[in-house]
């Protein structure tokens, strides 16, 4: 940009040349060195001690980039501030736009862009930036303030001269070009950094887990004091715990360009928490700068049978006679451990009725699908079928909507770890399982049809089209040498969990009442009980078919002339089991109330009212 003397010289120069003098007329603060028939050229005066020689000439055909002009001109040279920097060190680079044709006086009659660059900037990743990177100038003066990011050694730099017209900078062609030269010292270790883990989780060597891999890669980066990264710097690595034969691929490495280097760490044979200590030396190469990654677990990824369980946000949907009622169905699973299986993990589902979510994958040791009541209910399928499913042991017939729910996945039984070395040994506790079923009517067998094959669903883990009954060895793959010697760990089994959902007939309840005939006995009372000065007395709501009413249904108690202390509201979340073998004198199935009165000044009635839905039955007591 000119200085202020330097414009107040230009403008008033332009002034005189207007009001009739040429080319070769006199200029204030300075002699004319050239004329041309579309411009002057002049010497002005800075306001600083120096001169520039400048031109007014429009038809301009041969620009230059260096600094300086004139004489002093020095073509494709920049000035540079300081040549010398250190690592993050800033300097100021400026060229001058001559016209070579006009005895190199700056341009100052014309618009041009200039666009900055180095090798080091132009490196992926940039290891040195420009304040701008493009400039528009009609001054014939450009600067630009340099930063060495990561930059080491020799940088040279070049600025790129291009014809600008409006603002609009035309790069079809390079007009001219100047470069310089920066050093920059070696960066000063400022510190080591922990980036990341690819796996903060690996399973056992010994495990083919699908999920988990048996490596993990753990990043740390190399900063300098002003927090560029340091390419080509040593990093040794340490673990801090080796327990199982946990190991590093590499004891040390090198950092790339982005300051990055990679530790490799590998799985044992047992469950440990291990993490990674990183060190590399300052410039004085004797001090250590150390940090360490994040803690890494090894463990078996995989489940086990009393670590898996699935449950459901309703028990006794209003779905016997609705379809598309939802049910969310959770799965949660770990490891012998109680760490959660590794995520991605994959639990298959089946369902007696309904539709269900085939499978769901693990995030955090639990996943979720949804059932949706449709099609036939249990205890209405065709007899042709076999099907089986729940019976009313008081009454003999079938339980209408009982739907029994399986997921399943891949897993390991289950062992106690008596020398905690990990791993099961042959002489240890363990429990052995037959292959998973559906038991739809949860006799806690496999029910055969008339051609004695299973009626029932199953998993069919060793794909031999037969429903195996429990191994005598371990299921699982973390067993010693000397127990897999003796047969254990030959493979795994499908740990898996049901539940039930009652499907209750929506908008349908009715009231059954019982009196205490000793502990824990009931005797049902027709029409209610007959009202005394105090007393208690309890309600039993069914739906239509027997079973519990469905979730929603409530139960209200108020007296006129009686004080009542009772349990009603809600029925609770179940499938509603009361008394199945009918011993203590309640129905199988419903929801149980207990409530107690005290007459007051007037005793009049109880009022006794249950609703479901768009349904409310209400009874009077007196």
């Amino acid at each position: 940009m000119f200085k202020p003397t330097a414009l107040t010289t230009f403008l008033l120069t332009l002034l005189l040349t207007a009001c009739g003098g040429d080319g070769g007329g006199s200029v204030v603060g300075g002699t004319n060195t050239d004329s041309g028939s579309d411009g002057t050229t002049d010497t002005v005066d800075n306001g600083d001690g120096t001169t520039s020689d400048v031109t007014t000439g429009t038809n301009i055909t041969n620009p230059r980039l260096g600094n300086g002009t004139g004489t002093s001109f020095a073509l494709g040279v920049l000035d540079i501030s300081d040549t010398t920097l250190s690592a993050g060190g800033t300097t100021n680079i400026s060229a001058t736009i001559v016209d070579a044709d006009r005895s190199n006086a700056k341009i100052v009659s014309q618009q041009y862009g200039v666009e900055f660059s180095s090798t080091c900037s132009e490196a992926d990743p940039a290891k040195a930036s420009f304040s701008r990177d493009e400039s528009i100038t009609s001054s014939g003066e450009v600067s630009v303030t340099y930063e060495a990011k990561g930059c080491s050694g020799t940088d040279i730099v070049s600025f790129k001269l291009y014809a600008s017209t409006d603002g609009t900078v035309d790069k079809t062609k390079v007009l001219h070009s100047a470069t310089g030269t920066i050093t920059v010292q070696a960066p000063e270790v400022g510190a080591i950094t922990y980036v990341e883990t690819s796996a903060p989780a690996i399973s056992i060597s010994t495990i083919g887990d699908p999920v988990l891999p048996k490596l993990s890669s753990v990043t740390f980066r190399v900063l300098d004091r002003t927090n560029n990264p340091i390419g080509g710097k040593e990093v040794s690595f340490t673990l801090t715990n080796i327990t199982g034969g946990v190991n590093l691929a590499l004891n040390s490495g090198i950092t790339d360009e982005n300051g990055d280097v990679k530790a490799i760490v590998r799985s044992g044979t047992t469950h440990t928490v291990t993490s990674v200590r990183a060190t590399t030396l300052a410039n004085d190469g004797v001090t250590s700068i150390i940090t360490s990654s994040q803690p890494i677990s090894v463990t078996t990824g995989i489940a086990d049978q009393d670590s898996f369980a699935i449950a459901a946000d309703i028990l006794n949907p209003g779905a016997f006679n609705v379809s598309g009622v939802e049910v969310n169905v959770t799965a949660y699973a770990a490891d012998q451990f109680q760490n959660p299986v590794a995520d991605g993990s994959i639990v298959n589902f089946t369902a007696e009725s309904g539709i269900i979510g085939s499978s769901c994958t693990t995030t955090a040791g639990t996943c979720s699908v949804k059932w949706s009541s449709s099609g036939v209910r249990p205890g209405q399928h065709d007899a042709a079928l076999q099907r089986v499913n729940e019976t009313d042991q008081q009454l003999s017939t079938t339980v209408f909507g009982m739907t029994t729910i399986l997921a399943y996945t891949q897993g390991e039984s289950g062992f106690t770890d008596s020398n905690n070395n990990g791993l099961f040994d042959a002489d240890e506790p363990f429990v052995t399982f037959p292959e998973a079923f559906r038991d739809d009517n949860f006799n806690s067998v496999v029910d055969m049809g008339t051609n004695t094959r299973p009626v029932e669903f199953f998993s069919d883990f060793n794909n031999n089209s037969t429903y195996d009954a429990a191994p005598t060895t371990y299921q699982g793959v973390m067993c010693t040498d000397a127990a897999r010697g003796v047969g254990h760990c030959g493979s795994l089994m499908n740990v898996r969990s049901s539940l039930r959902l009652m499907q209750s007939l929506a908008d349908s309840v009715r009231i059954r009442y019982f009196n205490a005939t000793g502990p824990n006995t009931y005797t049902e009372v027709v029409g209610g009980p007959a009202l005394a000065a105090s007393g208690t007395f309890y309600v039993v709501l069914q739906d239509g078919n027997g079973n519990i009413p469905a979730n929603g249904a409530t139960l209200a108690v108020s007296g006129d002339g009686y004080k009542i202390f009772s349990d009603a509201g809600p029925v609770r979340n179940s499938v509603g089991e009361l008394d199945l073998t009918g011993v203590q004198g309640l129905p199988s199935y419903g929801a149980f109330y207990r409530v107690s009165y005290v007459a007051e000044t007037t005793p009049v009635s109880i009022e006794v009212s249950a609703t479901s839905g768009d349904l409310t039955v209400k009874e009077q007591l007196n």
